[in-house]
């Protein structure tokens, strides 16, 4: 792998063409195969600044890797210095694989990379800059952002949530028990009704209850009205209720044991 990257690298910048790895012939095209994102993120690179180092300093690095030092003579010190980091970062990082939903339960692999990131994300509640996360934590803006859509759209949910308390609305959550094997039919209806519904999940626990309905409304009236109709439908057994009063907090340790967890 150091020695393709190195063709690689010597190949560009005398073709100045990045399309070189697709002729390299050094290469096999099929170890490039789903890295695309990470050999053009090295090209993007391979010539911005970097932190100083002698041009002997990262040779040698180079020859402790066993690479002898002919093959970069034509090959600039910074773009030297630019290899050795990605070198070095291929060597101790996994690369992050792609989410397939056709095999459930199989746990993503995280990178150290990938799970800095994730924690940002989650202590920030999303509202924080790519710009920002790349400073903060230390790692190039353009892995950031590709990392962060990837963790975005495979392992994050985000949504706006409407605060209906500031429009003088309240919320309850319906908690019902069906008969006769009726749950799904009576989930359906109930979301048929729409008006005041804001969700309904299928549960278990020890309780009896089967379904979990959340509503809004703007008074006690209409809170008993809703309950009635609930009762009313077919393959509804018992209904109860309870009112979120007051918030105490949110605990986001859980999520650190999940990233973290192997």
């Amino acid at each position: 792998m150091i020695f393709i990257y190195s063709r690689l690298l010597v190949d560009m910048k005398r073709e100045n063409d990045s399309s070189a790895i697709l002729k390299n012939p050094f290469v096999d095209q099929g170890m490039l195969e789903g890295r695309e994102e990470d050999v053009a993120e090295m090209i993007k690179h391979e010539t911005s600044p970097f932190k100083k180092t002698s041009r002997d300093e990262i040779l040698a690095e180079f020859r402790e890797m066993g690479v002898t030092d002919n093959v970069f003579s034509s090959v600039p010190t910074n773009t030297l210095a630019r290899l050795l980091e990605n070198i070095k970062t291929a060597a101790t990082e996994q690369r992050y694989p792609k989410v397939h939903s056709g095999s459930p339960g199989s746990p993503p692999i995280l990178s150290t990379v990938d799970k800095k990131i994730l924690k940002a994300l989650l202590s920030s509640t999303g509202g924080v800059s790519s710009l920002t996360l790349s400073k903060e934590l230390d790692i190039p803006l353009s892995t950031v952002q590709r990392r962060r859509k990837r963790l975005e759209a495979n392992l994050l949910e985000m949504s706006y949530t409407l605060k209906v308390e500031r429009f003088g609305w309240r919320t309850a959550t319906l908690f019902i028990s069906t008969r006769n094997g009726m749950t799904a039919a009576v989930g359906k209806e109930i979301l048929s009704l729409s008006d005041g519904v804001k969700s309904v999940n299928r549960i278990l626990g020890e309780n009896s209850a089967d379904l979990m309905v959340e509503i809004i409304f703007r008074n006690n009236a209409e809170l008993l009205n809703m309950v009635e109709k609930m009762k009313s439908i077919n393959g509804v057994g018992n209904v109860f209720w309870i009112e979120l009063i007051e918030p105490m907090g949110k605990n986001t340790d859980f999520a650190e044991r999940v990233i973290e967890s192997d």
